[in-house]
């Protein structure tokens, strides 16, 4: 359970005219993005979705990708806990049981299962956004593409907060890039689905909003 100061002082810190809505941490080590409605769970140790003891509405997106998730929940007891759920990504786990997807009708599940391209590279990470002062430790994004990998970094030292929030925008906003792209390749290939084309709308409008964040 978070505590009201540590809230308070997360929302106010990302609150500005450049960054609309706010993110906090939630559920197991996870960001909740209020704005983009979007829970990400990703990089961590997981074999499942954690299911909160209220229901989190306002959420249609959350991903939980290169964990070790080997099944999720039963669709009814994760729409009593996300009613407004709409997909899940467990693509980069191993041992997902891929025989459990034709359990659910209403959630679109992403995963390795279905062979087609990842809806995100593997070994991708988004970066942590640390409540605190600075330190001397450096984060390290390991982006791999399917030619190469590509190292970016940044030192805690030289970088504030509101720095470390900038950053987590810009490599979210790449990963959104990637994702879009990848996304319109299965929308078109499923657009007869109604749930398909919701969700095409959602990531529309979430790249318009971070595009315009970086013109601003």
């Amino acid at each position: 359970m978070i505590s009201f100061s540590l809230f308070a002082t997360f929302y106010l810190s990302i609150i500005s005219p450049a960054i609309y809505g706010y993110v906090f941490p939630c559920l197991d080590g996870c960001q909740c993005d209020t704005d983009d409605e979007v829970i990400y769970c990703h990089n961590g140790r997981r074999t499942t979705l954690n299911l909160p003891d209220t229901r989190l509405r306002g959420f249609v997106v959350i991903g939980l990708t290169n964990n070790a998730i080997e099944k999720l929940p039963d669709e009814k007891s994760i729409l009593e806990k996300y009613p407004d759920l709409k997909a899940i990504d467990v693509e980069g786990n191993e041992r997902f049981d891929c025989d459990s997807l034709k359990e659910y009708k209403t959630v679109k599940v992403y995963s390795d299962c279905e062979g087609s391209e990842p809806m995100i590279t593997n070994g991708h990470r988004l970066p942590d956004i640390n409540i605190g002062q600075p330190t001397d430790a450096s984060f390290i994004f390991l982006i791999n593409t399917r030619k190469h990998f590509t190292l970016s970094s940044f030192s805690c030292d030289t970088c504030d907060f509101q720095c470390q929030v900038d950053k987590h925008y810009k490599i979210l906003y790449s990963y959104l890039v990637k994702l879009w792209k990848v996304l319109k390749t299965k929308y078109d290939e499923i657009d007869k689905e109604k749930i398909v084309k919701d969700v095409q709308d959602f990531f529309v409008n979430i790249v318009k909003k971070i595009d315009e964040l970086h013109k601003n």
